[in-house]
Formats: C-alpha cells, structure tokens, sequence
C-alpha cells in the first residue's frame, strides 16, 4: 500500500531574526538543496492532488509527496517560492490571519525573541506573576503550551512590551515577519501556490472555550474568504498534536464551518483511507536535517506516527462518531 508523505515546513529566513531563532527555520540555502533533492526523490505534487490519493479518488502513483507552510511567514514570498517554482514544486501556506502584514504581534514569536535576547529571567517573572505559579527561564516553552491562557496570555504580552522590550523597538528590529496583503495577492497568481488556514491567532487549541475555538476558525475563515478565495479552505491546526494541543472539539468547530481537510502536526505517512480531519505531515527543522539533505531524504521512509498516538487516533474517531 502506497503512502503519501506531507512535509512541514515553517520559515526560510536568511536574516538573523531572534523571534524565529530555533523555531524550526531553516537557512534558504539548505532549503534549496533539500528541495533539489526532494525533486529527484519524490513525485512532488500539489496538496489537492495528494489529498485526492488519500482519499482513494485519484492517484496511480506511489512516490507522491506534498509540501506545506504554517503561519504564512514572509520567507513563504522572498525565499521559499522562488525556489520551488524554479522546480516546478507547487505549495501550500497556511495563515495565521490576524499576523498578516505584522498587524498582530504573534505571541510565541515575541517570546521567543525576549528569551533569544537574553530576557528570559524577566519573561518568567511575567508569566509566573500571571499564572500564579513559579516558572523556570527553562521551561518557558512548555509552560506556556501545557497551561495556555489566552487572556492571561494577551496580559503576558502586553506588559513584555511595556516592560521588557517596547512594541515599536520590536516592531522594527522584528520587521516582515509576515506576508503582507501585497505578497498575498501577487501569490493567489501562482499557479504553484495555494493558501489555507491556521487560525487567527495561533493559540493552544485545547485549552480554549468551545466559542473561542469557534472564533480562531470562523475569525480566519472569514479572511481567506473575503481576501483570498470564496471557498472554503484547507485547515491547520497550530502546535498539532493529538490530545496534547487540540481534541476532537476543534474538528466539530471546524466541520461545522463545513471544513473537510485538517491537519496535525505529528509525523508520519498516510494511506489510502486516512480520515480527512487528521491528515498527518512530518515537521521539517534543522535539526532534522542535521547529518544533510540527502540523509533526511533516505530516512523519509521511516520517518513513521509515534505509537503513542494510535490510541489517540482512535479515541478522536470515536469522539467524531458519537456526534
């Protein structure tokens, strides 16, 4: 049985931006082997046609792998498709629509940054004052998805840039860290790229209200609708791990919108019948690609679902049967 293989990427960002620093951006020039390797390897098809594969509609081919963005970030424009398009490799971004242009600062990049610049001291006083609990510098990132709040959250961010570092301070030494609305439109005109959605505003999906998951979906729904296309779109779900970031109340909210195609973000390959509200793709980070290009891409093929998540999978098809 043929699987078909979703690759995850996020940013290619040749600048030395602290908010992207060890989030999975890889340098252009790495990009740029490891999409020449892909090429010879893989019959690289666009994410609608794999889809159609998976879902046992079409597809004769065996070898076929797909590629994807999350967020939308600018590298999507200037770098990354440049290079596929110069391959004839077709793509999707997923946008974090409320961050498009830089009008919202997303909250994960900025602390990010304040820890990359050496304020990570200072970050855990905020969020340990906020959450009520003491918080170690190093175990920032965990704490901060594990207990996600998001108005403790939107507190959190809000007194970083006025006591930490000021919003314009950042705004400029952070800048285009987006697509703007210009890089949007210009793209809607590639026939290579498409655009789906990542919600407004990339929270911790599991750790919302029924109506606050609502809003993320519906909210960036609207904007692909009003600003990209009148239809509906393609969805995934930020962080994308089973049960740890999201549960089956995210698909219901995202059905509900009459969304079919959602996507996880914990490895592996999928077959011919796997559920479209659980689409699997395989992260790609440096660290991934650390012994070089041509290593990641032999051991692609092992690259497979963690076990722990096969019950996972399971309970949430039992979750979407009972509704």
């Amino acid at each position: 049985m043929s699987d078909y293989i979703i690759l995850l990427f996020h940013s290619t960002d040749g600048r030395d931006r602290l908010s992207l620093k060890n989030l999975g951006n890889i340098h252009p020039e790495i990009f740029g082997k490891l999409a020449a390797g892909l090429k010879n390897e893989f019959d690289i098809v666009s994410l609608k046609e794999l889809l159609g594969s998976v879902s046992g509609d079409t597809g004769r081919r065996e070898r076929l792998l797909a590629i994807t963005f999350d967020d939308g970030p600018k590298s999507y424009a200037t770098e990354a498709v440049p290079v596929m398009s110069a391959y004839g490799i077709p793509s999707t971004c997923f946008l974090i629509t409320d961050c498009i242009g830089d009008n919202a600062i997303y909250w994960r990049y900025l602390y990010n940054f304040c820890m990359n610049r050496g304020y990570d001291r200072e970050l855990a006083g905020l969020i340990s004052a906020e959450y009520g609990v003491p918080v170690r510098a190093g175990d920032l990132i965990s704490f901060t998805r594990n207990n996600y709040d998001k108005e403790k959250n939107r507190r959190v961010t809000g007194n970083i840039l006025k006591q930490i570092v000021p919003e314009e301070e950042y705004s400029i030494t952070e800048s285009d860290l987006f697509l703007s609305y210009l890089d949007i439109e210009e793209l809607k005109d590639n026939p290579l790229v498409s655009f789906g959605i990542h919600t407004r505003t990339h929270p911790v999906m599991r750790r919302l209200s029924d109506e606050e998951i609502l809003d993320e979906i519906s909210g960036s729904l609207d904007f692909y609708k009003s600003r990209i296309n009148d239809e509906i779109p393609m969805f995934s779900i930020p962080f994308g791990r089973l049960y740890k970031d999201y549960d089956e109340r995210t698909i219901i909210a995202a059905r509900k919108l009459s969304i079919e195609y959602i996507f996880s973000a914990y490895g592996g390959h999928n077959k011919k019948g796997q559920p479209p509200y659980n689409i699997r793709r395989i992260s790609v980070n440096e660290g991934l690609l650390g012994n070089g290009t041509s290593s990641f891409i032999r051991l692609l093929g092992d690259l497979s679902v963690a076990p722990e998540y096969f019950p996972k999978e399971e309970k949430l098809s039992i979750a979407l049967s009972r509704q």
